[in-house]
């Protein structure tokens, strides 16, 4: 008769939500920001160099294509999400402006070309969102952004004897790799077993640079200091596609 007697079957352990685990990705998107330069150090700049760049200084607009790949760990509590990531994307943003004064109806006579480049991008941050459905994630994401950029002015004289009271032309140019913030945020879904794709939006906002004088005149003794500083951010919007592996 015991033997006959129905048996309760053994509970199985809840299988771990979905997505919590650690996950590697690839993106690429669009990259676009400011790298606007200002006058610095007037009160140390020869006469007809200062007449020559003020009111001639452009609006830069980097812009180009972004793309690289990422890390991360998501820890999921209900319909709550939180996680880490960090990641690493080569950036193709560049942006160049060539000022005349004289056609600027500024009477000056040098020719002022700016350009600035970025060449990478790579950010550190914590990420936290909502699961509108099982599959549906909106998050706000936000820490740390590191990138490199490259920064150059190059004064042409185009009469006369030359950029501001020196004989030839100057450049000012720097490389640096430049810290600062960053927060987004953008909606992920869970397409497939342990595999997810995203839209994402950043905003990242850096330290000035102020590159130095890299060439000078010849016979040149008067000391050039360094006369501009440049202002960066960069916005970015990408697509990412994950794979998340089984915890």
């Amino acid at each position: 008769m015991a033997a006959d007697m129905p048996t309760k079957a053994r509970s199985m352990p809840a299988p771990p939500p979905a997505w919590t685990g650690f996950y590697v990705g690839l993106n690429a998107g669009y990259a676009w920001g400011n790298s606007d330069p200002t006058l610095i150090g007037s009160a140390n700049v020869p006469p007809l160099f200062l007449g020559a760049a003020i009111g001639s200084l452009p609006d830069l607009s980097p812009h180009g294509f972004i793309g690289g790949g990422q890390a991360g760990y998501n820890w999921q509590t209900g319909q709550w999400v939180f996680g880490a990531e960090v990641d690493f994307s080569g950036l193709g943003a560049k942006a160049d402006a060539a000022v005349s004064p004289f056609f600027a109806g500024k009477g000056g006579r040098n020719t002022f070309a700016w350009s600035s480049r970025y060449d990478w991008l790579f950010t550190a941050r914590l990420r936290g969102g909502y699961l509108v459905t099982p599959n549906w994630l909106l998050y706000v994401t936000g820490g740390l952004a590191v990138t490199r950029v490259r920064d150059s002015v190059d004064c042409t004289p185009t009469s006369g004897s030359g950029c501001g009271d020196f004989s030839g032309g100057v450049n000012w140019s720097g490389s640096s790799t430049l810290t600062g913030g960053t927060i987004g945020g953008g909606v992920e879904t869970m397409f497939a077993p342990n595999w997810t794709a995203r839209v994402e939006y950043l905003y990242a906002k850096f330290t000035d640079t102020t590159p130095p004088v890299t060439t000078v005149p010849p016979f040149t003794t008067t000391p050039i200091p360094s006369l501009f500083s440049f202002h960066h951010n960069l916005n970015v919007v990408r697509f990412a596609i994950n794979y998340k592996f089984s915890p």
